[in-house]
Protein backbone atom coordinates (compact mmCIF):
# COMPACT_ATOMS: atom_id res chain seq x y z
CA UNK A 1 0.00 0.00 0.00
CA UNK A 2 1.47 3.11 -1.19
CA UNK A 3 1.04 5.91 1.70
CA UNK A 4 3.06 9.19 1.50
CA UNK A 5 2.30 12.30 3.32
CA UNK A 6 1.29 14.89 0.54
CA UNK A 7 1.08 12.57 -1.92
CA UNK A 8 -1.04 10.03 -1.77
CA UNK A 9 -2.84 10.86 1.89
CA UNK A 10 -3.54 14.62 0.00
CA UNK A 11 -7.50 14.33 -0.65
CA UNK A 12 -7.76 15.70 -3.73
CA UNK A 13 -4.22 15.94 -5.40
CA UNK A 14 -3.84 17.97 -8.85
CA UNK A 15 -1.04 18.48 -10.85
CA UNK A 16 2.43 17.55 -10.37
CA UNK A 17 1.93 15.74 -6.86
CA UNK A 18 -1.37 13.46 -8.74
CA UNK A 19 1.10 12.72 -11.91
CA UNK A 20 3.31 11.32 -8.89
CA UNK A 21 0.33 9.73 -7.33
CA UNK A 22 -0.71 7.77 -10.35
CA UNK A 23 2.83 7.10 -11.25
CA UNK A 24 3.81 5.35 -7.89
CA UNK A 25 0.97 3.45 -7.37
CA UNK A 26 2.26 0.71 -9.57
CA UNK A 27 4.78 0.03 -7.22
CA UNK A 28 4.17 -1.75 -3.78
CA UNK A 29 6.28 0.81 -1.70
CA UNK A 30 7.45 1.36 1.86
CA UNK A 31 8.45 4.64 2.89
CA UNK A 32 10.75 4.54 5.98
CA UNK A 33 12.18 7.96 7.65
CA UNK A 34 15.87 8.24 7.94
CA UNK A 35 17.05 11.59 9.96
CA UNK A 36 19.47 14.07 8.37
CA UNK A 37 22.26 13.02 10.93
CA UNK A 38 22.15 9.62 9.28
CA UNK A 39 22.59 10.99 5.80
CA UNK A 40 25.76 11.58 6.04
CA UNK A 41 26.44 9.13 2.27
CA UNK A 42 24.81 11.99 0.92
CA UNK A 43 26.35 14.97 2.56
CA UNK A 44 30.21 13.68 1.45
CA UNK A 45 29.13 13.64 -2.34
CA UNK A 46 27.03 17.00 -2.03
CA UNK A 47 29.35 18.65 -0.02
CA UNK A 48 32.34 18.04 -2.42
CA UNK A 49 34.97 21.12 -2.30
CA UNK A 50 35.02 23.61 -5.36
CA UNK A 51 37.14 26.34 -5.76
CA UNK A 52 35.43 29.59 -5.40
CA UNK A 53 36.84 30.68 -8.32
CA UNK A 54 37.06 28.09 -10.87
CA UNK A 55 39.08 29.38 -14.04
CA UNK A 56 36.91 29.71 -17.43
CA UNK A 57 37.67 28.02 -20.51
CA UNK A 58 39.20 31.49 -21.90
CA UNK A 59 41.39 31.54 -18.78
CA UNK A 60 42.60 28.06 -19.43
CA UNK A 61 44.05 28.64 -22.84
CA UNK A 62 47.67 29.16 -22.70
CA UNK A 63 47.76 31.63 -26.26
CA UNK A 64 45.26 33.91 -25.22
CA UNK A 65 47.93 37.11 -26.13
CA UNK A 66 48.16 35.75 -29.57
CA UNK A 67 44.76 35.49 -29.60
CA UNK A 68 44.05 39.31 -29.02
CA UNK A 69 46.42 39.85 -31.60
CA UNK A 70 44.09 38.42 -34.01
CA UNK A 71 41.09 41.34 -33.20
CA UNK A 72 41.88 44.47 -35.39
CA UNK A 73 40.90 46.33 -32.46
CA UNK A 74 43.13 44.40 -29.41
CA UNK A 75 45.46 44.78 -32.10
CA UNK A 76 45.56 48.38 -32.42
CA UNK A 77 45.67 48.94 -28.71
CA UNK A 78 48.71 46.46 -27.91
CA UNK A 79 50.83 47.78 -31.09
CA UNK A 80 50.29 51.58 -29.07
CA UNK A 81 51.07 50.29 -25.45
CA UNK A 82 54.28 48.59 -27.26
CA UNK A 83 55.03 51.66 -28.97
CA UNK A 84 55.06 53.51 -25.66
CA UNK A 85 51.93 54.85 -25.79
CA UNK A 86 50.64 55.64 -22.56
CA UNK A 87 47.23 54.54 -22.11
CA UNK A 88 45.72 54.39 -18.00
CA UNK A 89 42.75 52.41 -18.49
CA UNK A 90 45.20 49.44 -20.60
CA UNK A 91 47.96 47.87 -19.72
CA UNK A 92 49.67 44.81 -20.75
CA UNK A 93 50.35 42.48 -18.00
CA UNK A 94 52.40 38.94 -18.77
CA UNK A 95 51.76 39.27 -22.36
CA UNK A 96 48.26 39.66 -21.94
CA UNK A 97 46.14 42.90 -22.35
CA UNK A 98 43.65 43.85 -19.85
CA UNK A 99 41.68 46.91 -18.89
CA UNK A 100 41.49 48.80 -15.49
CA UNK A 101 37.97 47.91 -13.84
CA UNK A 102 37.35 50.96 -12.34
CA UNK A 103 34.05 49.15 -10.56
CA UNK A 104 34.77 48.36 -6.58
CA UNK A 105 33.77 44.70 -7.52
CA UNK A 106 35.57 42.20 -9.35
CA UNK A 107 39.28 41.64 -10.20
CA UNK A 108 41.14 45.17 -10.12
CA UNK A 109 42.17 44.19 -14.33
CA UNK A 110 39.40 42.90 -16.63
CA UNK A 111 41.06 40.93 -19.30
CA UNK A 112 39.96 42.10 -23.33
CA UNK A 113 38.13 39.72 -24.97
CA UNK A 114 38.79 39.35 -28.81
CA UNK A 115 35.62 39.08 -30.64
CA UNK A 116 35.85 34.75 -31.57
CA UNK A 117 36.05 34.18 -28.26
CA UNK A 118 33.32 35.84 -26.96
CA UNK A 119 31.04 33.01 -27.48
CA UNK A 120 33.47 30.62 -25.54
CA UNK A 121 33.11 32.56 -22.68
CA UNK A 122 29.35 33.22 -22.74
CA UNK A 123 28.93 29.36 -23.17
CA UNK A 124 31.36 28.96 -20.51
CA UNK A 125 29.88 31.38 -17.98
CA UNK A 126 25.85 30.69 -19.11
CA UNK A 127 25.77 27.44 -20.65
CA UNK A 128 28.27 25.23 -18.81
CA UNK A 129 26.86 22.58 -15.99
CA UNK A 130 28.58 24.66 -13.44
CA UNK A 131 27.16 27.74 -14.19
CA UNK A 132 23.35 27.06 -14.52
CA UNK A 133 21.89 28.73 -17.00
CA UNK A 134 21.36 31.68 -14.80
CA UNK A 135 19.03 34.80 -16.06
CA UNK A 136 20.51 38.21 -17.48
CA UNK A 137 21.90 40.19 -14.11
CA UNK A 138 23.37 37.42 -12.84
CA UNK A 139 25.51 35.94 -15.85
CA UNK A 140 26.62 39.53 -16.58
CA UNK A 141 27.47 40.38 -12.64
CA UNK A 142 29.21 37.33 -13.39
CA UNK A 143 31.30 37.99 -16.77
CA UNK A 144 31.83 41.74 -15.70
CA UNK A 145 34.07 40.86 -12.64
CA UNK A 146 36.25 39.04 -15.05
CA UNK A 147 36.26 40.26 -18.62
CA UNK A 148 36.02 43.44 -20.80
CA UNK A 149 34.69 44.11 -24.52
CA UNK A 150 32.44 46.59 -26.11
CA UNK A 151 28.98 46.58 -26.15
CA UNK A 152 29.31 43.28 -23.03
CA UNK A 153 26.40 44.78 -21.64
CA UNK A 154 24.11 44.20 -25.54
CA UNK A 155 26.24 40.97 -26.03
CA UNK A 156 25.30 39.52 -22.26
CA UNK A 157 21.22 40.32 -22.31
CA UNK A 158 21.27 39.39 -26.71
CA UNK A 159 22.71 35.91 -25.61
CA UNK A 160 20.78 35.11 -22.58
CA UNK A 161 17.36 36.45 -24.25
CA UNK A 162 17.78 33.91 -27.40
CA UNK A 163 19.07 31.02 -25.38
CA UNK A 164 16.74 27.73 -26.09
CA UNK A 165 17.27 25.94 -23.03
CA UNK A 166 16.65 29.05 -20.82
CA UNK A 167 13.64 29.49 -22.90
CA UNK A 168 12.13 25.93 -23.07
CA UNK A 169 12.09 25.80 -19.12
CA UNK A 170 11.29 29.24 -18.29
CA UNK A 171 7.90 29.70 -15.35
CA UNK A 172 6.26 33.02 -16.45
CA UNK A 173 4.66 34.56 -13.18
CA UNK A 174 1.41 33.54 -11.85
CA UNK A 175 -1.51 35.76 -12.77
CA UNK A 176 -4.91 35.86 -10.83
CA UNK A 177 -7.23 33.81 -13.56
CA UNK A 178 -9.54 35.53 -15.33
CA UNK A 179 -12.86 34.94 -15.26
CA UNK A 180 -13.80 32.50 -18.39
CA UNK A 181 -16.53 34.30 -20.91
CA UNK A 182 -18.10 32.12 -23.01
CA UNK A 183 -17.85 32.91 -27.06
CA UNK A 184 -21.40 33.99 -28.75
CA UNK A 185 -22.04 31.73 -31.57
CA UNK A 186 -21.44 33.12 -35.26
CA UNK A 187 -23.44 32.92 -38.07
CA UNK A 188 -21.53 31.69 -40.67
CA UNK A 189 -17.39 30.88 -41.56
CA UNK A 190 -15.24 33.64 -40.74
CA UNK A 191 -17.37 35.67 -39.40
CA UNK A 192 -14.99 35.59 -36.33
CA UNK A 193 -11.27 34.47 -36.51
CA UNK A 194 -8.97 34.82 -33.97
CA UNK A 195 -5.05 35.76 -34.58
CA UNK A 196 -1.82 34.59 -32.53
CA UNK A 197 2.08 34.70 -33.00
CA UNK A 198 3.85 31.65 -32.36
CA UNK A 199 8.18 32.31 -32.08
CA UNK A 200 10.27 33.08 -32.45
CA UNK A 201 12.36 29.90 -33.68
CA UNK A 202 15.79 29.68 -35.21
CA UNK A 203 15.82 31.48 -38.45
CA UNK A 204 15.00 29.43 -41.58
CA UNK A 205 16.51 29.38 -45.13
CA UNK A 206 14.08 31.94 -46.71
CA UNK A 207 14.34 34.17 -43.41
CA UNK A 208 11.67 33.61 -41.28
CA UNK A 209 11.12 33.04 -37.63
CA UNK A 210 7.53 33.73 -36.89
CA UNK A 211 4.57 31.76 -37.38
CA UNK A 212 1.26 33.02 -38.01
CA UNK A 213 -1.85 31.39 -37.42
CA UNK A 214 -5.26 32.46 -37.89
CA UNK A 215 -8.41 30.28 -36.26
CA UNK A 216 -12.15 30.43 -37.71
CA UNK A 217 -14.48 30.68 -34.76
CA UNK A 218 -16.96 28.70 -36.41
CA UNK A 219 -14.96 25.74 -38.28
CA UNK A 220 -12.15 25.75 -36.39
CA UNK A 221 -10.53 25.84 -40.05
CA UNK A 222 -6.61 27.40 -39.34
CA UNK A 223 -4.24 28.93 -42.01
CA UNK A 224 -0.86 29.26 -40.99
CA UNK A 225 1.81 31.00 -42.47
CA UNK A 226 5.41 31.56 -41.79
CA UNK A 227 6.64 34.73 -41.59
CA UNK A 228 10.09 37.08 -40.86
CA UNK A 229 8.49 39.35 -38.14
CA UNK A 230 5.59 39.50 -35.68
CA UNK A 231 5.33 42.91 -36.63
CA UNK A 232 1.68 45.18 -37.72
CA UNK A 233 2.82 45.34 -41.86
CA UNK A 234 3.66 41.50 -41.64
CA UNK A 235 0.30 40.78 -39.53
CA UNK A 236 -1.96 43.13 -42.05
CA UNK A 237 -0.51 41.70 -45.03
CA UNK A 238 -0.90 38.05 -43.59
CA UNK A 239 -5.01 39.06 -43.01
CA UNK A 240 -5.62 40.90 -46.02
CA UNK A 241 -3.59 38.21 -48.80
CA UNK A 242 -4.15 34.86 -47.10
CA UNK A 243 -7.58 35.14 -45.13
CA UNK A 244 -9.90 38.19 -46.83
CA UNK A 245 -9.00 37.94 -50.22
CA UNK A 246 -9.22 34.12 -50.22
CA UNK A 247 -12.54 32.14 -51.46
CA UNK A 248 -13.02 30.09 -47.83
CA UNK A 249 -13.65 34.01 -46.31
CA UNK A 250 -16.36 35.58 -48.85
Amino acid sequence: MFTVEGVADKKDPSGRLARWALKLQEFDVTVIYKSGSKHKDADCLSRSPLENDQPSAVMSLTNVDIEQTKDPDLAKIIDNLNSGYTRKEFSIIDGILYKKNYSTTGRPWLMMIPKHLRSEVMADLHDAPTAGHLGFARTYDKVKKRFYWPGLYRTVRQYVSHCRECQRRKKLPRRPAGQLVSIPPVEKPFYKVGVDLLGRFPVSKDGNRWIIVCTDYMTRYAITKAIPDGGAIETAKFLVEDVILKPWSS
